[in-house]
């Protein structure tokens, strides 16, 4: 490949943090055009290369050159202006703002171009800034009482407050400094120049509508720069910097709309972020980085929160990218995504670069034994359930979502011990809020749950857990984990209180760490200590953290959310191990996931969730994945 062709190389990166060799000499290079899939396992050190390459982090060694060019890289500023986007894992959008408005935080275009009532604004705030002045020494003045003396010193005064109010603009650095500590006001546009003579002139004359006695001052401040557009000097200090003004939301939502139909994004500029479903939120921020002018984009675990479906239009919008010009660096651990859009493949392991490749010339079982330096086994070993009796049962459950909208419309079924019922269904059909209200976290509208024979409907957590539940949650940051708590303090969440953790009211710290170290190494949780604090830990560590404290009780049922959500292939296997072992000792497992692969591997039963309500329910090794697709796209499963 010609040298030129390289739009990105990073040379012997090397990153270090507390306990862990981040990166070690990494090498890693992206093509004009291509997607380069970068593979490994949670930990590898994959997005802390990228978060140095963007500017998040300071490599300790190593170069970045960019189209042949070293660069040095302090911030994402730098990055951005090199025409670097990345798209992070966890999405940097703010619920309550538009689309237009998401993408224009940073970068909200100020100046002419702002239209005509932002420079009326500037012209009124300017003129009546300088009026009230004048009109304020003419009144001093008339209380001294002396006609002569104010009409000698009413144009002088005046004349020297013009000239230090636009002192500002002159190209003498003690002038501009005098103007500054005068008004708080510096001239520049929004590129630090000094705008044009016309413009200035132009200004002058409506600055003498605010007083004749102005007019001197003013000649001189406008005509000795010949360099600066007053107006705009306003525009930006006064209405920009200091938090005022109307925002040009019309140019931006013309913007959004331009790049929407040349890239396929399909998305509406003036909806709210909060409302969208998760793959729009993506397309979001993709477009946040093309506002911007990025010709090479990082996509960080860009399907760990997708549907089948969202991800199938994610790789159209890649193929898209890429036959326009922009180079894609994939970050993933997924398999068969990689064989399936990516041009290359590099694999990291332990902070090193192990090997790179292309989907040709490998395999997925040849893949993860890279990734993980031994063999890993794909598929699911388990024998045939043995069902006992009934742990949970379902009738007539009704909950709403936070709009008030019923998600669950009235379904009913039941899980025994020692079984996985799978629920399948795309995601969105109800399920988050069928298993937030199983484990307490929303209140039920209608209907009844009876867990281990007891009542439990409308119950809160707390007693919910205590009668036997574990639950791995859907979103790990948001309601598994405590991020800034240790990793020791996350693995006593729900059971703190309790003897040996708790006594009369006092946490036991030589109990806390005597628990937290045997999980770490129980359930292979990479971390440097068990008192760093969880959020430092890569996703799939994240996840251990949360396995480890819900496994390690006394349950009686594991209810399994999305449980191998954004982990690798090692993680992966590891979870469905333990899930099945789970189930091999008697307890119940409903496993809710959007990964059909993973419903057909784990589950004894699936049932199939549509638009709130369970379509089917059937034998797991009587169905096919085609029939299961179907059925969750709203098929009848008599049709």
């Amino acid at each position: 490949m010609p040298q030129k062709d390289i739009v990105l190389e990073a040379k012997g990166i090397t990153k270090q943090f507390p306990g862990v060799l981040a990166n070690d000499k990494v090498d890693f290079d992206l093509r004009h055009g291509e997607v380069h899939a970068l593979l490994g396992e949670n930990g590898a050190g994959k997005t802390t290369l990228m978060n140095i390459i963007y500017g998040l982090y300071k490599q300790e060694a190593g170069e970045i050159h960019i189209n042949g060019q070293a660069i040095a890289i302090h911030s994402p500023k730098d990055s951005i202006g090199a025409g670097i986007g990345m798209v992070h894992q966890h999405f940097m959008l703010i619920p309550v703002f538009t689309v237009a408005e998401n993408i224009m935080l940073g970068d909200e275009g100020t100046g002419i171009n702002a239209g005509f009532w932002r420079r009326f604004y500037a012209l009124f705030i300017d003129s009546l800034l300088l009026t009230t002045v004048f009109f304020l020494f003419e009144f001093l003045l008339n209380l001294l009482g002396v006609p002569l003396l104010r009409l000698v010193l009413l144009p002088i005064l005046s004349g020297a407050l013009a000239w230090l109010y636009f002192a500002g603009f002159e190209s003498s650095s003690k002038q501009a400094t005098l103007g500054k500590q005068a008004f708080g006001l510096i001239v520049t546009n929004e590129k630090g120049e000094r705008l044009s003579f016309k413009v200035a002139t132009l200004r002058f004359l409506a600055k003498i509508l605010s007083g004749l006695p102005l007019a001197a001052g003013y000649i001189m401040a406008a005509f000795t720069a010949k360099k600066q557009a007053l107006h705009d000097k306003l525009v930006h200090t006064l209405v920009v910097d200091n938090g005022g003004g109307i925002l040009d939301r019309k140019t931006v939502v013309n913007r959004v709309r331009e790049l929407s139909k040349q890239y396929g994004l399909d998305v509406d500029p003036t909806a709210l972020v909060g409302q969208l479903p998760v793959g729009v939120q993506q397309r979001v921020e993709i477009i946040k980085t093309l506002y911007r002018h990025a010709n090479i984009l990082i996509l960080d675990e860009p399907t760990a929160v997708l549907t089948p479906q969202e991800a199938d239009d994610l790789f159209r919008i890649i193929r898209e990218l890429t036959q326009q010009g922009v180079s894609v660096i994939f970050i993933t651990h997924k398999l068969k995504e990689v064989l399936a859009i990516a041009d290359r493949i590099t694999v990291m392991r332990d902070g090193k670069v192990v090997g790179t490749t292309t989907p040709k010339e490998t395999s997925e079982q040849k893949l993860a034994t890279m990734m993980v330096g031994r063999e890993v086994i794909l598929k699911v070993d388990k024998d045939i359930a043995k069902p006992a009796e009934e742990i949970l049962k379902i009738e007539g459950l009704r909950v709403r979502d936070m709009r008030g909208l019923e998600t669950v419309r009235g379904i009913g079924f039941h899980v025994r011990a020692g079984e996985i019922l799978g629920i399948a269904g795309v995601q969105g059909n109800g399920q988050t809020e069928l298993v937030e209200a199983l484990t307490g976290l929303r209140s039920v509208t209608s209907g009844k749950m009876w867990f281990s024979g007891k009542d439990m409907t409308g119950k809160p957590p707390r007693p919910i857990t205590e009668t036997g539940m574990a639950h791995i949650p859907e979103d790990r940051q948001r309601h598994g984990l405590v991020l800034p708590y240790p990793v020791a303090d996350n693995m006593v969440l729900n059971t703190y209180y309790k003897h040996p953790y708790g006594v009369w009211g006092w946490m036991m710290p030589e109990a806390i760490d005597k628990n937290a170290r045997k999980l770490v190494e129980d359930f292979d949780v990479r971390t440097p200590s068990p008192y760093v604090p969880v959020k430092k830990l890569s996703g799939g560590n994240q996840q251990k953290v949360i396995v480890a404290r819900e496994l390690s009780r006394g349950i009686k049922l594991l209810i399994a959310n999305q449980p191998t959500r954004g982990l690798d292939v090692g993680s992966i296997e590891y979870i469905h191990k333990e899930i099945v072992a789970m189930r091999d000792r008697g307890i119940g497992v409903l496993l809710v996931s959007a990964e059909l692969d993973e419903i057909l591997a784990l589950s004894d039963r699936i049932a199939v969730m549509y638009r709130g309500q369970i379509v089917t329910t059937v034998d797991a090794a009587k169905v096919t994945r085609e029939q299961l697709g179907l059925w969750m796209a709203g098929a009848h499963p008599e049709e």
